[in-house]
């Protein structure tokens, strides 16, 4: 019997499935310290915001809101504050549970699950070069 390759049709779908899933993706170019920031409004607009509600854009950009994520990686979820930082004009994620242990490198992805309502996360790839 012959030997299947490690890249089987089924094996490629799973990870286009996956890749394509988390709409919102950020490699980390310094270490985190209390919030993570995002550098693409738009994306956070169109991907995360739109879904949890008509006017919940123009009231994150006035107010930071609680959110609840779940942590594909751990099986949990957290509550986190999510808020429009005016002077650097992003959003970002504070009170992020596992930013002590990301690394610079670490890419890191999210996106709105309409089943749960919930944001998701994931560390999608760890840096090779870790400290």
């Amino acid at each position: 019997m012959a030997k299947s390759s490690s890249s089987s049709p089924l094996k490629n779908v799973c990870e286009e499935n996956k890749t394509s899933l988390w709409k919102i993706r950020k490699i980390l170019t310094e270490k985190s310290k209390g919030s993570l920031e995002f550098d693409n409004n738009n994306d956070i607009e169109n991907h995360i915001l739109r879904n949890l509600g008509k006017s919940i854009i123009s009231r994150v950009k006035k107010d930071a809101i609680k959110i609840k994520i779940d942590d594909y990686d751990t099986g949990s979820q957290h509550d986190v504050i999510f808020g429009y930082n005016h002077k650097s004009d992003v959003y970002y994620i504070g009170a992020l549970w596992r930013l002590d242990e990301l690394a610079v490198g670490d890419e890191i992805g999210l996106f709105y699950d309409p089943i749960s309502t919930n944001l998701c996360f994931s560390v999608l790839k760890q840096a090779k070069n870790k400290p």
